[in-house]
């Protein structure tokens, strides 16, 4: 019932912020201050992909571990992004959230 609830929410977070990352112009904004406007269709395709990844894990643990490891690790260099640009702490504790939250989920797969 945990791995259901978590995949959920972060399935769901992260099919929105894919959205928003493909179409929203405020985050088009975002990522060209974080220095990296290059990567935001990219940034955007991987968390869908990685939300629908999360989804199948429910019935295929070997691909809810690669999809939640991977948002894992796109958070934690989220993180490093906003670190290397000098953001407050806040700014950056939504990734670190979220990469924490993927960090148990991919646990969750592994046990």
């Amino acid at each position: 019932m945990l791995l259901l609830i978590l995949t959920l929410c972060s399935a769901g977070a992260f099919f929105y912020y894919g959205y928003e990352a493909l179409v929203a112009d405020r985050v088009r904004q975002e990522f060209e201050r974080y220095g990296v406007p290059q990567y935001r269709v990219l940034v955007g395709s991987l968390q869908v992909m990685g939300a629908l990844g999360a989804l199948v894990g429910l019935v295929n643990d070997t691909i809810g571990a690669l999809a939640t490891g991977g948002l894992m690790l796109m958070m934690l260099i989220g993180v490093a992004v906003r670190l290397r640009i000098h953001d407050a702490p806040r700014e950056m504790a939504q990734a670190a959230f979220f990469a924490a939250l993927n960090g148990v989920l991919l646990y969750l797969h592994l046990t």
